[in-house]
This record gives structure tokens, sequence and C-alpha cells, in this order.
């Protein structure tokens, strides 16, 4: 008896995931605001059968103010955007119209999606310190390891594009912390990245023009400026919401 309602379950899981995966092809053919609605509800259904509706809604909407932050940066020099489309268990991307011109222009619009997601962790801590409620708490932490996650400096993580604009250098010590990630956490995912990372290390830049790395120490420094700055937020408010959980 129990083995049969184990291959029913099987079969629901995998008959819904087959419709979520047609869902997302579909979203190819779709563009603009119906391309984002349609995304948000199939990750929805996706992160909720995993863990439960109200954490799954915090959880999608976490995923579009940081990529909210990613368009608004992208307006604000001068390109258009795309989405947010978002891919269960991977995240949500967006598509500019056309390249970035240099590396600052493309490190502006990587900030932006953490600068927005560490704004919405401290938002749900002041709506925990406020009212007292718990999911606010882990929704808190969860963004603040969503975006510290993000800012490590290696490919395809918004932390990659934001160092090439101080240096590129710095890619190698984002494959190592990414390699620790790894180790410490067995995390498929996180593996994925890590050889995503190795690889764009050794495809090096050759694909990019030197001139797009050609920046002036003002250029270089306002960008460490924001990214050191939003690391050190994100690390002192994950400390505090990881003592507040315990």
């Amino acid at each position: 008896m129990n083995s049969w309602r184990v291959i029913n379950l099987g079969r629901r899981v995998v008959r819904r995931a087959g419709i979520g995966l047609v869902g997302l092809l579909a979203l190819v053919q779709m563009g603009g605001a119906l391309s984002t609605t349609a995304s948000m509800l199939v990750s929805l259904a996706f992160y909720a059968m995993a863990f439960g509706f109200r954490f799954a809604a915090g959880f999608v909407l976490l995923l579009l103010v940081h990529e909210l932050g990613h368009v608004a940066a992208s307006r604000i020099v001068g390109l258009r955007a795309k989405g947010p489309t978002f891919i269960p268990f991977i995240g949500a991307v967006i598509s500019l119209n056309r390249a970035p011109v240099n590396a600052k222009m493309t490190a502006n619009i990587a900030i932006g999606g953490p600068a927005a997601g560490t704004l919405s962790a401290l938002v749900c801590l002041a709506f925990y310190l406020w009212s007292d409620s718990t999911l606010m708490l882990v929704l808190a932490y969860t963004a603040c390891l969503l975006n510290l996650f993000n800012l490590i400096p290696c490919a395809p993580l918004d932390g990659e594009r934001i160092a090439a604009a101080i240096s590129p250098r710095l890619w190698w010590l984002g494959s190592l912390v990414i390699g620790i990630v790894f180790l410490y956490t067995h995390n498929i995912l996180v593996l994925i990245i890590f050889l995503f990372s190795l690889f764009a290390l050794w495809r090096g830049e050759e694909e990019q023009d030197e001139r797009y790395y050609q920046l002036t120490a003002t250029q270089r420094l306002n960008v460490a400026w924001w990214y050191f700055g939003l690391l050190t937020v994100l690390a002192l408010t994950t400390l505090y919401t990881m003592d507040l959980l315990k």
C-alpha cells in the first residue's frame, strides 16, 4: 500500500514538473509583463510545493525586487531591459536591448540588483522588529544570503560583472570562494556555478575589447565603494538575523 502511494506521488510530481517545463518553454514566445507574470506564477508553484505558500510568495517577491533593481539601473545608464523572467530554483533574469559599452556600465546595472535586494532585506527586518513575525525574519535572512551569495565575484553571478570594473583579478578569488562554498554545502547548483566560473577564467577576456576595461581610477573607486559597502551591510545584517534566529 505504501509503495503505491509513493508511485502515485511520483507520478503527480513528474506530471506537475512536466507542466511547469512546458509553461517555461511557452514563455519564450511571450514578452513584457505577461512573461514576467506567467514565470512568477510558475516559480511560485514550484517553491510552494517545496517550502509552503507563505515563504514561497515572499521569496518570489524578493527575487522580483532584486531583478527590478537591475531594470531600474539599466534605465539609469540609458539601456532598456526586458523581463524579468523567473526560472524555478535558478532565480530570474533580464535581457538588455543592447550590450553595455564598458565595464563601468555593466557594473552599474549589476549593482542595481543587490542594492535593491539589500533594501528588501532591511525592510523585512524592520517588519520583523515591528511585528515579531518569524516569517519576516526568515525572509530577511534569506534576502541577505541570496544577495550576499550573488556578490561573489565569479561568473555568472552579479559579483563577476561588478568585480570586472574594479579588477578582473578578483575573479580568481571568487572562484576560490565558490569552490569552498561547494565543499561546505555539496549543492549541485553551486557546483555548476563553480565549473562555469572556471570556464570563464579559462576563456579569459578574449571576447572583450581592451577598451571595455579601460576605466579611470575614480570610476573604479566608485564601483568598489558600492561593492564593498553592500558586502559589509549584508554581512552584518546576516550575522544579526542569524543571531535572532537562534
